[in-house]
């Protein structure tokens, strides 16, 4: 197998800054001003989280896990007003949305709600079945903690002297890590391997005079977060491969994501792997993809 990457010259170019206006002003329906809030709110919260984390704002979509009650607070309105309007948005595409259940005590509770907001005009957000299916949260360990839901962050917010900002800055916070609603230190915030996994698409929506760059802290991530740092240029080459299959249509990059979820499970339980790339490589052509990404 040759491991040859594309080459992207170093260009810098001056790219105007994404609001939601930007992407509101595209649509031709016209939204309620309390539409408007709601999506600008989601919109603000997905871009402090890009920003936390490192990646560019060139993407299609951004997916995060937010409590709708502290929404509703920063928001001053109703829950019922609040699904009224998201109604509106999701018929637009502007945002997709879905309740995400977790395990707890052996009973299914929600965790909170998972966005997908569009950050492209003409984009359609949707939500995926590996979005729906992510931990975003330890529910069990976030309720016996007894400060890490929203219910106790509202209770303490009744007191507050700037109780819309506590709650904005709240829902940044918890978009970054769920169950958190305090102000999150940038340097502590550095992804894991399996938010890396979680966050592969982001790597066709990556601008290309960056996407090297990116390709190339994922790689790093990956290599280490699945015990194979000798092999680095495997997973650049395998990041590469899966974003010129998923640009023509091939879908590789969800494939991926899902091999390499099954392979987290798999060194968890295979005490001793030696080799986690061969075996995925094993996991990649039972899914019938490894021929295409080795011939793109």
């Amino acid at each position: 197998m040759s491991n040859t990457f594309p080459h992207h010259p170093s260009v810098t170019i001056t790219r105007p800054e994404l609001t939601a206006d930007t992407v509101l002003d595209d649509i031709t329906t016209r939204l309620p001003t309390t539409a408007r809030a709601i999506f600008t709110l989601l919109f603000d919260t997905a871009v402090s989280t890009l920003q936390t984390r490192g990646h560019s704002q060139g993407v299609s979509q951004v997916v995060i896990h937010q409590p709708v009650e502290i929404m509703c607070r920063v928001l001053a309105i109703s829950r019922v007003t609040f699904y009224k309007h998201l109604r509106t948005l999701k018929t637009c595409g502007l945002v997709d949305s879905r309740g995400h259940t977790a395990d707890w005590y052996g009973l299914a509770r929600k965790t909170g709600t998972v966005f997908a907001v569009s950050f492209k005009a003409g984009h359609s957000a949707r939500l995926r079945w590996f979005d729906l299916k992510h931990q975003w949260r330890n529910l069990q360990a976030d309720t016996e903690s007894g400060t890490r839901t929203a219910w106790r962050f509202l209770q303490g917010l009744q007191s507050h002297p700037s109780a819309k900002t506590a709650a904005n800055t709240a829902l940044k916070a918890w978009a970054v890590k769920p169950g958190t609603t305090s102000k999150p230190v940038t340097n502590d915030c550095k992804p894991t391997a399996t938010e890396y996994v979680y966050s592969l698409d982001l790597l066709t929506d990556t601008h290309p005079t960056r996407r090297a760059e990116s390709v190339d802290r994922y790689a790093k991530a990956l290599a280490a977060g699945y015990g194979d740092h000798t092999n680095l240029n495997f997973w650049r080459w395998l990041l590469w491969r899966s974003i010129e299959g998923d640009q023509i249509g091939q879908n590789t990059l969800y494939q991926l994501q899902n091999a390499l979820t099954r392979l987290k499970a798999d060194i968890e339980e295979w005490k001793g792997l030696k080799s986690p790339g061969a075996l995925l490589v094993h996991r990649l052509k039972v899914a019938g993809i490894w021929d295409s990404l080795s011939r793109t």
